[in-house]
């Protein structure tokens, strides 16, 4: 009954659309394939489309698409969706018939080198969401780093900008100019110590405490605001600037296990391909790609709030792998 349901409402959304159907573009987190599909409709929970090359007509979860990329390459569908998210629905699953040609059901797989990094470069974009601040208390964190808060939000930018695709970092905002110097209600100035005291309370009441609630806001959002390629550039860069990074990535378990996935999916790929008769130019090349990968993967699954020792291993794995990614 269901099935017929929905095969009825399909049909009904087919003769509804207009000469000029509306596209949408999709994909799935850690599969570098993107489609796009005539849009048809959706709920809450699932979008329907059809395939630009024949009539078939698929229901996608939302939850198995990867919500980023749609977000931000789809805003009239996304908002759509949002305004039906007030409303819960049971959730549909993709049928059998669907399933069977569903063109994500096999992943777009490399013939050379070129190829397996074009793919790898789309996974390193998968959104990540950082640090949990709400588990994290920002300032018992950056006193166990002996790091400056200003400077944790300063970097939690860097990576935000070391995510975007285009790659360009934009210079950091400049600092508001000095405020007047705090006196006491008779007019005298404070005392140094006094005068520290006030500087580090204003600081934290405004900007940085404005930054910590963006943050945790972001992050109960399931907002994404960094990718692995982010990490990549800022751990690769290392020093004053990386040192945020770091303290960030040891508290991250969930983007931790993320990026090793994504080492460890593309090194093997890297190894099946250098295999291959056909790839034999390549071979070295693919060779070293996967060490590359392989060297990441290793560094990365070592870091943990307590080790510290690894970090200049895999600044060094990152550099190596982003010859390869950013050439």
């Amino acid at each position: 009954m269901q099935l017929v349901r929905r095969i009825l409402i399909a049909a009904l959304a087919l003769a509804a659309l207009p000469a000029f159907a509306e596209t949408v573009q999709l994909r799935r987190p850690g599969n570098a394939t993107i489609i796009t599909f005539e849009y048809i409709t959706l709920d809450e929970n699932t979008i329907m489309v059809k395939r630009m090359d024949t009539d078939a007509v698929l229901s996608y979860q939302w939850d198995d698409l990867d919500l980023d990329w749609v977000r931000k390459n789809n805003p009239k569908v996304w908002a759509e969706r949002e305004l039906l998210l007030s409303e819960a629905k049971t959730e549909k699953k993709m049928t059998k018939k669907e399933a069977e040609v569903d063109p994500f059901a096999q992943e777009v797989t490399a013939t050379d080198t070129k190829s397996l990094l074009a793919i790898l470069s789309i996974s390193l974009q998968d959104g990540l969401k950082g640090i949990n601040l709400a588990q994290n208390k920002i300032e018992i964190v950056c006193s166990e780093f002996q790091l400056e808060e200003t400077q944790f939000w300063a970097g939690y930018d860097d990576l935000k900008r070391a995510s975007k695709i285009s790659g360009k970092n934009e210079p950091a905002p400049k600092a508001e100019p000095a405020a007047e110097e705090p006196k006491e209600k008779t007019g005298k100035l404070l005392s140094p110590k006094a005068r520290a005291a006030a500087a580090r309370t204003k600081a934290r009441s405004a900007e940085n405490q404005a930054a910590e609630a963006a943050a945790k806001r972001d992050f109960e959002a399931e907002v994404r605001p960094f990718n692995t390629l982010g990490y990549l550039r800022t751990l690769a860069e290392g020093g004053t600037k990386g040192k945020p990074i770091w303290m960030m990535l040891r508290r991250s378990t969930a983007d931790r296990e993320a990026m090793k996935a994504i080492f460890d999916k593309y090194a093997k790929m890297a190894g099946d391909l250098a295999e291959k008769p056909e790839a034999k130019a390549s071979k070295s090349e693919l060779v070293v790609l996967k060490k590359a990968l392989e060297n990441c993967a290793e560094s990365i699954g070592k870091v943990t709030r307590e080790n510290a020792a690894v970090e200049a291993r895999l600044q060094t794995d990152c550099r190596a792998l982003l010859t390869f990614v950013l050439r």
